[in-house]
């Protein structure tokens, strides 16, 4: 029997939708980190809910020398109760990262950076997404009332080679409530050609030490922020050989064909 029109689009359809979505396909891959989560405070010092230090597998981040070069600037982790400081636990685990800074105020961001094992490839996609938080004024377990009003503003930026790719530069200032946490995403698409491919790619996360509206570096509250839950993935697109689309198009012609002269 003669194969109609609509009957052709019914066969014909299906192969090119097959070929679109297996061309299409790609395989979603985390990047492993070192403690991207804070848990590990090994080589810190404890004090009460908070720990002080660089965190295991992290480094301070300091263009400004307001960290080594000042004083009042504190990097850590915090054990949210869901009470003081944040009205929830930490997103991930017990322990969430703190840039917190009771002087130096405006004078220049500082944070943390991780440098990775892992290079910056060709035609990929990367995907970062970090937990931000905007912590809330509140009294410490030693009785020290802190007050964090306000938010200073912070930054995730996707590097290779130490260079900045792609980066979220405070997106969520003035979103995130007081006392929560919201996520931060970078994502970054890298072509055939990129100066940066084959060098390593790291992560870094920063305080930007903004002092709020409303305030000076006379009354400004201390400048903090947090983060935790630290997530990397690639996805690199699967490549089909050329003999897949000769065998694709030789189908649709069979295809055509019988039609045509059934």
């Amino acid at each position: 029997m003669k194969i109609t029109t609509i009957g052709l689009i019914h066969i014909v359809c299906p192969v090119f939708c097959g070929i679109l979505v297996i061309a299409n396909a790609a395989m979603a891959m985390p990047i492993t980190m070192v403690n991207p989560g804070f848990e590990n405070t090994a080589g810190q010092t404890d004090f009460f809910e908070f720990t002080f230090g660089e965190p295991v597998g992290w480094s301070t981040y300091d263009p400004n020398n307001v960290v080594f070069g000042g004083s009042g600037i504190t990097i850590g982790t915090l054990f949210p109760n869901g009470t003081d400081f944040f009205n929830t636990t930490a997103p991930e685990g017990d322990l969430v990262s703190i840039l917190y800074g009771n002087n130096q105020f405006g004078l220049g961001e500082y944070g943390l950076t991780q440098t990775l094992s892992a290079v910056l490839e060709a035609n990929t996609r990367y995907d970062v997404t970090v937990e931000v938080g905007n912590i809330a004024s509140g009294t410490a377990q030693n009785g020290a009332f802190f007050n964090l009003d306000g938010f200073p503003g912070y930054r995730v930026q996707f590097l290779a080679g130490g260079q900045v790719v792609a980066e979220d530069d405070n997106s969520l200032a003035g979103i995130i409530p007081e006392g929560e946490f919201m996520t931060a995403g970078v994502s970054v698409t890298i072509g055939a050609i990129h100066p940066q491919l084959g060098q390593n790619i790291g992560i870094r996360l920063i305080n930007r030490n903004e002092i709020p509206a409303g305030y000076t570096a006379q009354n400004s509250p201390d400048l903090e922020v947090d983060f935790d839950n630290i997530q990397l993935s690639a996805n690199t697109a699967v490549p089909l050989p050329a003999t897949f689309y000769l065998f694709a198009a030789g189908l649709t012609g069979i295809v055509i064909f019988k039609w045509k002269y059934a």
